[in-house]
């Protein structure tokens, strides 16, 4: 009996949320399925390397220069030659509307789709998102957002949801993030306190009230160094805030990196500013595992991960004078940070492992039949 096949899309091999949480689930599932991951766009390429070392995997990316509708005529093609039993797709909008028709047409019985952030909220926008559900449910395509609350924001659409479709959490191996930043704090070179957050540098995010906040800090004589990994189109211009405000000196720009594990090591407290466009932050359960205490925006998905702030402090977005303060109170207060990182880390485990992921994903992939290693299972009994 051969194993089952699968297929993921992705927009490319970058560092961004959607691509890491399809790296953790290849990851979980070499030993399950043959897999095939297929770059929508050709590029970046950071994850390539890492996506090649997984065993039972096979990369395929779309030729340069193909607009979507073609790529969707080569898409069909890779399909019906490798002809998986169930298409992952980790885009929303028009590529995974394309990728769904092509899976489809060649005969794929099931498809999924990936939504990692609230649609926006502008009435045009809002139209062409409730368009693109509306052609999800002609595919039966399940559109599954990352979070309750994108799920929520979906549902506010009144568009109607795809017959399948059903929030699923991102996930981690959180056993292997602690004990792999457990062993760089342990030889971390311990000097001022370090304020860290990983994100990419855009819109979705708020840098600028973590920059101000951090000022603050500064303006009170607090010791402390700000660590912003990731890149992105705002770089430049929160560089020059950074400088206006004075703290450039204080504030460590080291974009996109691989290395996040062990950066994290030398986090003492996690700080996650960002906008209502938040869908989930991946990074967000990174620190969660990682033992570091956090500070975040009170927005639909961080209340939603940091459990209603049980499992981290709480602020009101865009409000910097809120945000030092929670800073300042995880940097001086030792029984707080203590009580909220082994409150995070139960949630963790609890919510947001990749096991849990999987299963769930699992679920909807192969709905109302035998799991994939009941074969296996028989065999061994």
């Amino acid at each position: 009996m051969r194993r089952r096949r699968l297929m993921h899309v992705v927009r490319g091999f970058g560092t961004g949320g959607t691509e890491m949480m399809c790296l953790r689930l290849t990851r979980h599932w070499q030993k399950r399925f043959d897999q095939c991951v297929v770059s929508w766009s050709g590029a970046p390429n950071t994850l390539e390397a890492e996506f090649r070392g997984i065993a039972n995997v096979t990369l395929e990316m779309a030729p340069a220069g193909l607009g979507n509708v073609a790529r969707g005529a080569w898409l069909h093609t890779l399909i019906r030659r490798d002809a998986p039993d169930a298409l992952l797709i980790h885009i929303f909008g028009h590529p995974h509307v394309i990728a769904a028709f092509a899976a489809r047409s060649a005969g794929v019985r099931a498809i999924a789709a990936m939504a990692g952030n609230p649609p926006p909220q502008t009435v045009g926008q809002r139209r062409h998102w409730s368009a693109i559900l509306a052609a999800s449910r002609f595919l039966r395509c399940p559109v599954v957002s990352c979070s309750k609350a994108v799920e929520r924001e979906f549902n506010n659409l009144g568009a109607g949801m795809p017959v399948g479709s059903a929030p699923i959490p991102n996930g981690i191996d959180d056993d292997a993030i602690a004990a792999a930043v457990d062993t760089a704090r342990n030889v971390r070179s311990k000097s001022r306190p370090v304020i860290g957050m990983v994100a990419r540098l855009n819109e979705i995010k708020d840098h600028a009230t973590l920059l101000h906040a951090f000022a603050y800090l500064r303006g009170r004589h607090v010791e402390a160094e700000l660590l912003l990994v990731g890149d992105g189109p705002l770089r430049r211009q929160l560089e020059e805030q950074a400088k206006r405000l004075g703290i450039s000196m204080q504030t460590r720009f080291v974009g996109e990196r691989v290395d996040v594990l062990d950066l994290l090591g030398g986090i003492d407290v996690y700080a996650f500013s960002t906008t209502r466009a938040e869908g989930f932050g991946i990074a967000l359960i990174e620190a969660m595992a990682a033992g570091i205490p956090i500070v975040a925006t009170d927005v639909p998905a961080c209340r939603e991960v940091l459990g209603g702030g049980a499992a981290g402090l709480l602020v009101p977005p865009g409000n910097a004078a809120a945000f030092a303060y929670a800073l300042s109170e995880l940097l001086q207060n030792d029984a707080r940070r203590c009580r909220l990182v082994e409150a995070a880390r139960d949630r963790v485990k609890r919510e947001y492992s990749i096991d849990v992921c999987a299963r769930r994903w699992e679920q909807v992939l192969f709905p109302a039949s035998e799991p994939a290693n009941a074969m296996e299972v028989r065999c061994a009994s």
